[in-house]
């Protein structure tokens, strides 16, 4: 989910309780800190990759993801801190109770990740497998706009405590419809692919969704449409392509495959797709695409799409033995 929704969600729930401002500061701090980790994803490229520090790395887990949420309410409590804010809107401490309701909106924070493309590491370090159910796009588009309009309501006129319930109650009923889209068109594109062994993703429009399929030496990418009913078909991207002799190219391959980006980029993705150029002299160039990341791209805003060089796709260029990212 986007960061707008993961703070809005936690401060319109502690309003319904009618919690005390401070304790809502709490679970919103805790909403938002995994996403924090855009602040560690420079030492992703420096650091060994095993490490994941990316987004949606390492503070998306239970055990660091906790342990986050602590470090983070501990800086944000410093009295030096809490003198940038304005403590009529910003009132944390540190406390025990404060400390739960942090890891509160953490937990809140990793369920609604999970239930979203790419999903999170939950059980890291002790596995990078990253658990997901697949039912929200990564940033929902009809999530991030009803989001972003209670937003621009709030700010426009403070709501009273009473509309702050009324707002959390639809907002939360608007979740649950758009997650009631989404399943139907998941059971829909399951039962058209049934024949299959086709994974099936979300994309960005609220009835859209992707099959990945693995035929042969080849990755297919079928887009479904629950609204007309109907699937259409991309062509096949083969797994492996190369443009000259295959011994060579599998030395070329082993010096680009130590690259820790190329790492992140084989935990990041859904499927693998290589196509390795020989340029002369020694010289290699390889792309490595993610198929299924390429064609959620199609018809999404611009914002709504990561940066390729980090998902959809990453160039190498491995030279005399040693290989180098090309950005």
């Amino acid at each position: 989910m986007d960061f707008f929704t993961h703070a809005l969600l936690p401060y319109l729930l502690a309003s319904y309780l009618a919690w005390e401002k401070r304790w809502v500061a709490a679970l919103v701090l805790g909403g938002i800190a995994p996403d924090l980790d855009v602040f560690l994803s420079w030492a992703g490229s420096i650091l060994p990759p095993h490490l994941l520090l990316v987004h949606r790395g390492i503070t998306h887990s239970i055990f660091f993801g906790l342990l986050f949420g602590l470090m983070v309410l501990y800086l944000a409590a410093l009295p030096r801190v809490r003198g940038f804010w304005r403590r009529d809107y910003l009132d944390l401490e540190f406390s025990a109770r404060s400390l739960v309701l942090v890891w509160a909106g953490v937990a809140l924070h990793l369920l609604l990740d999970y239930t979203t493309t790419r999903g999170v590491p939950l059980f890291y370090p002790w596995q990078s497998l990253r658990y997901s159910a697949d039912l929200f796009f990564q940033i929902e588009p009809a999530v991030l706009a009803a989001t972003i309009l209670i937003l621009a309501a709030m700010l426009r006129s403070w709501p009273t405590n009473r509309q702050k319930e009324n707002l959390f109650v639809v907002f939360l009923l608007f979740l649950l419809l758009v997650g009631g889209i989404r399943m139907e068109g998941r059971w829909a594109a399951e039962e058209d692919f049934a024949l299959g062994n086709a994974s099936i993703y979300p994309l960005p429009g609220l009835f859209s969704w992707a099959a990945l399929e693995e035929k042969g030496n080849s990755y297919l990418v079928s887009r479904y449409d629950l609204i007309a009913g109907t699937a259409s078909f991309s062509p096949a991207i083969p797994k492996l392509k190369l443009a000259s002799s295959q011994k060579e190219a599998e030395e070329a391959l082993a010096t680009a495959e130590g690259l820790p980006q190329v790492k992140i980029f084989r935990w990041r993705a859904y499927a693998v797709a290589v196509n390795a150029s020989f340029c002369g002299r020694g010289s290699w160039d390889i792309e490595y695409c993610d198929p299924m990341v390429l064609s959620q791209r199609e018809g999404s805003w611009r914002f709504l799409q990561p940066p390729s060089s980090r998902y959809g796709s990453l160039r190498v260029a491995v030279q005399n033995g040693v290989a180098r990212v090309v950005e």
